[in-house]
């Protein structure tokens, strides 16, 4: 449900935030050499039985933004008949997540990556995949040693891999939604035993970029 809704919002944005100005299927732009990419995005996840609740839809929500740097532009394969010609973008990422079934949560400074595959543009539609991580602090206690389940803090890493849609309503500003999982261990730093990771492969992202250039 939760998804459905937000899926929808996103439709509603693009049929009312209407272009403010052209942007071109065979430019460059907004994907320039050194420009600047502002992001903020939510998520949306569900985790299954090792949260509490495995029926709730909605077991955990995220909250990023994102400052990131197209450091190389857009990049051409020609061997590769333009298949793989994207634009790359890295940046730095503070993030918040809540886990809604536990009352408990997650916080942290990371580095994320996108590359905008645009090859397979088509007019203001920029599909991209994209991946990070984060390592952080959280009060996340789940599971039991017993039966191999139990994971806490105070240190975890969430790691993450995403695919998905920008769409471009200006040559500037771009809304997305994609389909994100997510990976979260201690890494054995709070103990070999209390380990044992926790991965989602239903979360929904949506967010909105603006470049600077």
């Amino acid at each position: 449900m939760a998804a459905r809704i937000a899926t929808g919002l996103l439709l509603a944005g693009v049929i009312i935030l209407a272009p403010l100005e052209a942007v071109a299927a065979d430019s460059d732009q907004p994907f320039v050499k050194h420009a600047l990419v502002l992001s903020a995005d939510a998520t949306l996840a569900h985790f299954g039985p090792r949260l509490n609740d495995a029926g709730r839809g909605l077991q955990a929500w995220n909250l990023s933004a994102r400052a990131a740097i197209l450091p190389f532009g857009v990049t051409r394969f020609a061997t590769l008949r333009g298949f793989a010609d994207g634009a790359l973008e890295v940046g730095l990422e503070p993030t918040f997540e809540r886990f809604t079934s536990e009352n408990q949560n997650f916080a942290g400074l990371g580095l994320a990556a996108r590359y905008y595959l645009l090859h397979f543009r088509y007019g203001r539609w920029v599909p991209w995949i994209e991946a990070g991580i984060v390592p952080g602090g959280t009060d996340l206690r789940i599971g039991r040693v017993s039966n191999q389940t139990r994971l806490t803090g105070p240190f975890m890493a969430r790691i993450e891999g995403a695919f998905g849609i920008s769409y471009f309503m200006t040559g500037r500003a771009a809304i997305y939604a994609g389909l994100q999982g997510q990976h979260l261990s201690n890494a054995g730093l709070n103990g070999a035993n209390r380990n044992y990771s926790l991965n989602t492969a239903e979360s929904l992202v949506i967010g909105l970029s603006y470049f600077i250039y």
